[in-house]
């Protein structure tokens, strides 16, 4: 048997530590009722599809081999093969957090949320891939699927790094070519860039079909100036912008109204691309923010 190397086990326990988490909210959104949206429920047989390694030994056909020799998962008149892509914007602005009250820095809010999301797509026999970078893909996995795919996602999230200045339209560009059939591509980033530059790359995937879902990830002081802060001295963690000095009082009421513009935008450019936008505030339990969308999605379906 091979051992892991030394510098292995802290991101093998970091990757536990996170499944642990993330099962504990898909518990609880399963009780909440809030099923994954990917697949609908398994109710008329339709037609079978070859194995593929990862898929769930329940939904085997045994009969069928028994008769061809061949491995066939049973598909149902319901079922709808529609893989999740978990695109994470990893620019050094996601590892921003004021560590308030308990709540995280965006990077670990939002790498919760991508795991919540592939566990329960996994849960429901979906395949998951992630794509990740800052501005040019730097990972980009196959589809996995089972046990396996979720062994594979949450290591995977927990070996990412944050940094380096961001470009989200040009990283969704780069994605376009790299999805080759239909897929639910759910975009995970604070959306620091020109709302409108999102505008080519997101209308080129809802234009191939793809079905599309940002969730924006923002600490409370984001989108709220602290007045308390006073006067202070602010630096942009991706160097692009000079460090300032401002006097939080006198700028929070420009600055609010700014963000609130900001999101607006944000919002309206998404929806323009047929996309559901999802604000997650790093305050907020992740299984609130999540459940509230699925619920949402599985009204309006």
């Amino acid at each position: 048997m091979t051992l892991p190397g030394i510098a292995t086990i802290p991101r093998l326990s970091q990757a536990a530590g996170l499944e642990l988490a993330a099962r504990r909210i898909v518990e609880g959104l399963y009780v909440g009722r809030h099923r994954s949206p990917y697949t609908g429920p398994a109710t008329e047989f339709n037609d079978h599809r070859a194995y593929q390694p990862g898929d769930d030994l329940r939904s085997v056909d045994w009969k069928a081999y028994g008769r061809s020799d061949h491995l066939l998962i049973r598909r149902y008149r319901e079922e709808r093969d529609l893989p999740l892509a978990l695109v994470l914007d990893t620019s050094a602005s996601m590892a921003y957090g004021a560590q308030r009250n308990g709540a995280p820095d965006k990077s670990t809010w939002a790498g919760l949320a991508a795991a919540v999301l592939g566990l329960l797509a996994l849960d429901q026999s979906d395949r998951v891939r992630l794509v990740a970078g800052s501005a040019d893909i730097e990972q980009c996995s196959a589809e996995h699927g089972g046990a396996a795919g979720a062994a594979a996602l949450v290591y995977a999230l927990a070996e990412l790094t944050w940094r380096g200045a961001g470009d989200l339209p040009r990283l969704l560009t780069g994605l376009g070519g790299r999805l080759t059939r239909r897929t639910l591509v759910v975009v995970i980033s604070d959306l620091i860039c020109s709302p409108a530059e999102l505008v080519r790359p997101l209308g080129a995937l809802a234009a191939r079909g793809h079905d599309l879902a940002v969730i924006q990830v923002l600490d409370r002081a984001e989108i709220s100036l602290p007045a308390d802060w006073g006067l202070s001295r602010l630096s942009d963690p991706e160097g692009r912008i000079s460090p300032l000095t401002c006097d939080a009082d006198a700028a929070k009421d420009g600055y609010d109204e700014a963000v609130r513009g900001h999101l607006a935008e944000c919002r309206r450019v998404v929806a323009g691309c047929r996309g559901d936008h999802v604000l997650g505030v790093t305050d907020q339990p992740v299984v609130d923010v999540l459940g509230g969308w699925l619920h949402r999605r599985r009204v309006r379906r």
